[in-house]
């Protein structure tokens, strides 16, 4: 099975409050990475990382267990 046809018909089990939920996801993902140097993200790096970890476990349990329509 070619790899976008598995992420194609894993992402047509998705509701819009996944792809939501992904959405913010990728934000905080992106402002760990991205703005590492920052002091506020120093300060609160704790709070970033139990968002992502929590909002991506999720999201990955949706995604490998919906179903294939």
């Amino acid at each position: 099975m070619d790899i976008l046809q598995w992420a194609e018909k894993k992402t047509k089990g998705m509701t819009i409050w996944d792809i939501g939920v992904l959405k913010v996801y990728c934000v905080l993902f992106g402002v760990i990475v991205g703005a590492y140097l920052s002091s506020f993200v120093r300060e609160n790096v704790v709070w970033f990382v139990v968002s992502v970890l929590i909002l991506g476990s999720g999201v990955g349990y949706r995604w490998f267990t919906a179903d294939s329509t």
